[in-house]
């Protein structure tokens, strides 16, 4: 039986991208908008990394943070993050992700529409996990 529309795999055989080479963050694509009318990735933060400041016109974006440390600004508000948080992003607001932790941040972050989100991961270059990474999405050591 084959069910139209499902979408499944593994991260490990799904593309990792930075937007661009000099970004602190990568991203692993498990989905977009070639397949479901979002994106979904899991967000690596290097120690000390974020993304610039950015909103989304029509888009609610989700974070959850799997593992490490961070902080979140939505618009004048500053959120506190680690593993287990999460928080949600309405249209029109403008936000950033910052790592304020020891080692890497690790957040799943959904955006609903894509907003073609994907499409500019997918122009960055490509980026790879190292064990640290594998282990982390894996959920083995994964800090509550």
């Amino acid at each position: 039986m084959t069910i139209q529309g499902l979408v499944a795999g593994n991260f490990l055989e799904c593309p990792v991208h930075k937007i661009s080479a000099k970004d602190t963050n990568k991203f692993v694509l498990l989905c977009d908008r070639e397949q479901v009318p979002f994106v979904s990735v899991v967000e690596i933060f290097d120690e000390g990394g974020q993304t610039p400041p950015n909103e989304h016109a029509e888009a609610h974006e989700y974070f959850y943070v799997l593992s490490g440390e961070g902080v979140a600004i939505v618009g004048d508000t500053a959120i506190p993050v680690k593993s287990g948080s999460f928080f949600i992003v309405p249209p029109g607001n403008n936000h950033q992700v910052r790592n304020t932790g020891k080692g890497r941040l690790y957040v799943l972050t959904t955006m609903l529409p894509d907003e073609k989100f994907s499409d500019l991961i997918k122009s960055g270059p490509v980026a790879h996990l190292d064990e640290e990474d594998i282990r982390v999405i894996k959920g083995v050591g994964i800090g509550v």
